[in-house]
């Protein structure tokens, strides 16, 4: 070693400057953070008036602006199916899950149907919500006595070897990883803890190119009028009002019954939501600067919808468009549900095969890119203003050119400051229809759902229809042409006292997509 006690000696040096550190940990009120200015003060604790939330050492929350921001740490066990986005980002996979949750997933494995994941989650804390925090400094003083105290030990210790050649153990005290890289350069290495590694997840995001489908299955929720006929029962006509053969596998009628004032519609997940008084928003404009708040802060038919690309048109035509929408929110308001009706101008593998053949407008020489990615056939993303910049908050799914029927996407807000939450949606052009877009910050109440099978169905194959239809087993009921139809007819349970009923057929279906791409009609905007 006696070689090599220079650059030991110089190495020493380096990591002593930056490993004998000595810090100091008080507690401050949310006056004292804020008179202090300073984001150099590392956040270790922060009690509110309903919570303690404690960061790692290793990663502590920082003062920003009017609040504190930092990163929750835990585990969760994730159901591939419920990963609404993925995104890579370094080490680390960003996830938005159906529920809304935004997670950064720093570690993952494969456990059964589940991924075990190691994940931080970014959190905002007002400064006015704040009782007390602990602080992390660094007490300059002390650090500087303490590393000359190591600078001393360190040449001590090369002075012994030389002459000596005895080994001699290195205690850290401090717990703190570089000068445990200092003591690898003298001792042997141990085992290497396992490595952090975010393949499990990031092959679960993997699907076939949306241009290869040739079915597309959904489940499709169709409001039903609650008025029984003479007979107390209800009479649901089963047909396809699309140009895409459809089969349909499982057919039931929903019944709810909910106090006044609340409406109710499916998630991102399948599951019945409640909702009330949902608010348009403040604000809304289209790429062109244009206000659209009035057409889509209510659900009544009339769509936005971004002209179609036109390639001949050159670089003039825009290949997406751009929705800036601003919503009112609540004073400590933490999560939010958007109340959506939009569907889409074609089939997703439809709108995939006619933009493969798009020209992208690279330049001459360059090999050509794609105009779209994969995933925008798939799904719409939208973008949320948190106090780390613009994220990902949530995705619409196409769903192809079926009726915009509401659908409620949950979107977390555990990271956005102030009193309004910014969206910003960046469409395909012409592939989007949006009716609704509006906002609701009420909790859920109780759903109980009485899920009802047919008794009966009018026709000749009456009988194979019901059977097809009973369960959700690939026997399916075929309705290949718009004219195609068949009439279930339910008998209801009575409904409760007080409460107001809605009555959902609730369908899974599987409709063939074409395979060619049929051309995709011009809608102006309205």
């Amino acid at each position: 070693m006696t070689k090599n006690a220079p650059f030991a000696l110089s190495l020493s040096l380096a990591l002593l400057l930056a490993s004998c550190t000595v810090y100091k940990v008080r507690e401050m009120d949310a006056k004292a953070l804020a008179a202090a200015k300073s984001e150099k003060g590392k956040i270790l604790a922060v009690k509110t008036k309903t919570d303690v939330i404690e960061f790692p050492e290793d990663d502590p929350a920082k003062l920003s602006g009017a609040g504190i921001v930092g990163n929750l740490h835990g585990y969760i066990d994730i159901d591939p199916y419920d990963i609404a986005d993925l995104v890579p980002a370094g080490k680390r996979a960003k996830v938005v899950l159906r529920g809304g949750d935004r997670i950064d997933v720093v570690s993952s494995r494969p456990s059964g149907d589940v991924l075990q994941c190691e994940f931080a989650k970014a959190t905002w804390i007002p400064l006015d919500e704040v009782v007390r925090a602990k602080v992390r400094t660094v007490d300059t003083a002390a650090s500087v006595l303490s590393t000359l105290a190591g600078v001393v030990l360190v040449a001590g210790a090369l002075a012994l070897d030389s002459s000596s050649g005895d080994e001699e153990e290195y205690v850290d005290d401090s717990g703190d990883d570089s000068f445990d890289l200092l003591l690898g350069l003298f001792e042997p290495g141990g085992e290497s803890p396992p490595r952090r590694s975010i393949k499990a997840i990031l092959g679960s995001g993997k699907t076939p190119p949306a241009a290869e489908e040739s079915e597309f299955w959904i489940m499709e929720w169709k409001p039903v009028d609650p008025k029984p006929g003479e007979d107390g029962k209800i009479r649901v006509r089963l047909d396809n009002g699309t140009g895409a053969p459809r089969g349909v596998d499982e057919a039931k009628l929903v019944a709810v019954d909910l106090p006044p004032g609340f409406g109710v519609a499916p998630d991102g997940r399948g599951v019945l939501r409640t909702f009330s008084e949902p608010l348009p928003p403040l604000a809304a404009s289209d790429g062109n600067g244009r206000d659209i708040a009035p057409l889509l802060g209510t659900r009544d038919d009339d769509y936005w919808r971004t002209p179609l690309w036109d390639p001949a048109a050159g670089g003039g035509a825009r290949t997406r468009d751009t929705l800036d929408l601003e919503f009112p929110r609540p004073a400590r308001a933490r999560r939010a549900k958007l109340i959506v009706n939009a569907a889409n101008s074609a089939w997703r593998a439809q709108f995939a095969r006619e933009a493969a053949v798009f020209p992208s407008g690279t330049p001459a020489g360059q090999k050509p890119t794609p105009a779209y990615q994969e995933g925008e056939f798939i799904k719409l993303r939208v973008m949320l203003l948190t106090v780390l910049g613009w994220q990902v908050g949530q995705v619409f799914f196409a769903a192809g050119p079926l009726p915009a029927e509401t659908t409620i996407y949950d979107l977390d807000l555990d990271d956005v400051d102030g009193a309004t939450v910014r969206l910003r949606l960046t469409p395909p052009a012409g592939y989007w229809l949006i009716d609704r877009l509006a906002i609701d910050f009420s909790e859920d109440t109780p759903v109980e759902e009485a899920v009802i099978d047919a008794e009966s169905a009018d026709g000749p194959a009456a009988a194979e229809v019901l059977s097809a239809l009973a369960a959700e087993d690939g026997t399916t009921a075929f309705f290949e042409d718009p004219g195609q139809e068949s009439v279930l007819t339910f008998a209801l349970p009575p409904p409760k006292e007080g409460m107001v009923r809605t009555l959902f057929l609730r369908t899974v279906s599987c409709y063939e997509t074409p395979l060619r791409a049929a051309p995709l009609s011009p809608a102006p905007r309205r």
